[in-house]
């Protein structure tokens, strides 16, 4: 009966519960992501439903082959962010990736679109307009503290040990300060997962340059805390803490290296992986990490090092 219990604080009738657009202690700019999010998922709901009226259309035949090999060629994912096409290539949104670096807002002087204005187009459908990207990037700054715990955490590590492996430890190691879990626990709706989901998401993607150029440091130079400027936008500032060079062309190569690889469809191994562990309720933090272990592969972003 206590399980009962449990599950029932979850239960709201209804695509989105009365508090899931209030967005408390929210900065502008979250609000506002959050609206136009609250928005697309009412038309998403609504594409569902219409879509079940055709639950008993056939999308294709399936073989032995597919089945064996991974199920390669099967059409069972449907992802709204990117798509990857073997002839045209990755769009964001619909929108190609050359179109997406010459709309997206860019840093002063600069000529690569920013992470994140992906971020938004991602999220929204939109191309954000240039105040927008700022108080994005100010929003990152905001919650970019990373807790004394996940340090402590790396410095328990071997440096020898895989910067991939370091991070997906720091990953689980900042879970115990999810949002989403907290929350969890004291019975949220279903209609408002999503929206505390992004406030995981939001402090994850502030958190993670830092921790990673910590890694970085620790691993690959003499280690110490790795030096913040807040002056500069999300990834230029990731760019400088790497300490490899001060140049703005590393800056700029730093910001379209994460511009490109902002989003990559639902079905590759990270992503999949992911999306998978999330299916759980398991918080952004799990999920990520999870992620970051498919990543890791050999056969996936570990072909970056091998290169």
């Amino acid at each position: 009966m206590d399980r009962v219990n449990r599950i029932s604080q979850h239960v709201v009738v209804g695509a989105l519960s009365a508090n899931a657009t209030a967005a408390a202690a929210s900065s502008p700019v979250v609000t506002k992501l959050k609206s136009k999010i609250a928005a697309l998922a009412k038309e998403r709901t609504a594409l569902k439903a219409a879509l079940l009226k055709k639950g008993d259309t056939k999308i294709q035949d399936l073989t032995v082959e597919m089945a064996i090999n991974g199920a390669r060629s099967m059409k069972a994912l449907l992802t709204e962010t990117s798509d990857l096409d073997a002839n045209t290539g990755i769009t964001y949104r619909g929108k190609p990736l050359f179109d997406c670096n010459k709309d997206l807002p860019k840093a002063p002087g600069g000529e690569v679109g920013l992470p994140e204005g992906a971020f938004w187009l991602l999220l929204t459908g939109e191309v954000p307009s240039v105040e927008d990207v700022r108080a994005m990037t100010e929003e990152f700054h905001a919650r970019s503290t990373v807790p004394a715990e996940v340090y402590k955490t790396l410095d328990a590590l071997p440096k020898t040990m895989h910067p991939m492996t370091q991070l997906a430890s720091a990953m689980l190691s900042l879970q115990q300060f999810s949002k989403f879990q907290k929350k969890y626990d004291e019975g949220m709706k279903k209609g408002e997962y999503w929206e505390v989901a992004l406030e995981d998401c939001l402090d994850l993607v502030a958190r993670m340059p830092v921790v990673a150029a910590y890694i970085y440091q620790r691993t690959f130079k003499n280690g110490g805390m790795p030096k913040y400027d807040s002056k500069l936008d999300w990834a230029g500032n990731y760019a400088a803490m790497l300490d490899v060079n001060d140049s703005e062309g590393f800056k700029e190569a730093t910001r379209l290296y994460l511009m490109l690889h902002a989003d990559h469809e639902g079905g590759n191994v990270s992503a999949h992986t992911t999306q998978l562990v999330g299916s759980a309720l398991s918080d952004p933090y799990y999920s990520w990490a999870a992620g970051l272990c498919g990543l890791a592969g050999p056969l996936h972003g570990l072909a970056n090092q091998e290169c």
